[in-house]
């Protein structure tokens, strides 16, 4: 009789359309024991998001097409338990935990674990 393990990661939402964000930060991700799905634009994540497969949502507040605050404000009306940290500057979220950039490494590894 054969038994099967199985091995299941956390699986986060990640986005970012920063080169240089995207390598600080995925590799500690993926270290830290988590699957990573990638999306450019917060359009994008706010679609995934709705989904309901993550159990975190990472945002850049980058300017680019949808504002920061607006897509946190869409992922806690769909899912208002899912966990948001956003990265850059400050969002007016309450439910978003905050980053400002530049991102602290040791700082974005405590605020992984303190939402997850």
């Amino acid at each position: 009789m054969a038994i099967a393990i199985t091995v299941c990661m956390r699986k986060i939402l990640f986005c970012t359309h920063d080169p240089i964000l995207v390598k600080s930060l995925y590799g500690i991700l993926r270290e830290e024991g988590f699957t990573v799905d990638m999306a450019e634009h917060l359009s994008q994540a706010v679609q995934m998001a709705i989904e309901g497969k993550y159990e975190g949502v990472i945002i850049d507040s980058g300017p680019f097409g949808l504002q920061a605050e607006d897509a946190v404000r869409i992922i806690k009306v769909v899912s208002p338990g899912l966990p948001v940290l956003v990265t850059g500057k400050s969002c007016c979220e309450a439910d978003a935990l905050n980053i400002e950039a530049p991102v602290d490494l040791e700082e974005f590894k405590q605020a992984i674990h303190a939402i997850l």
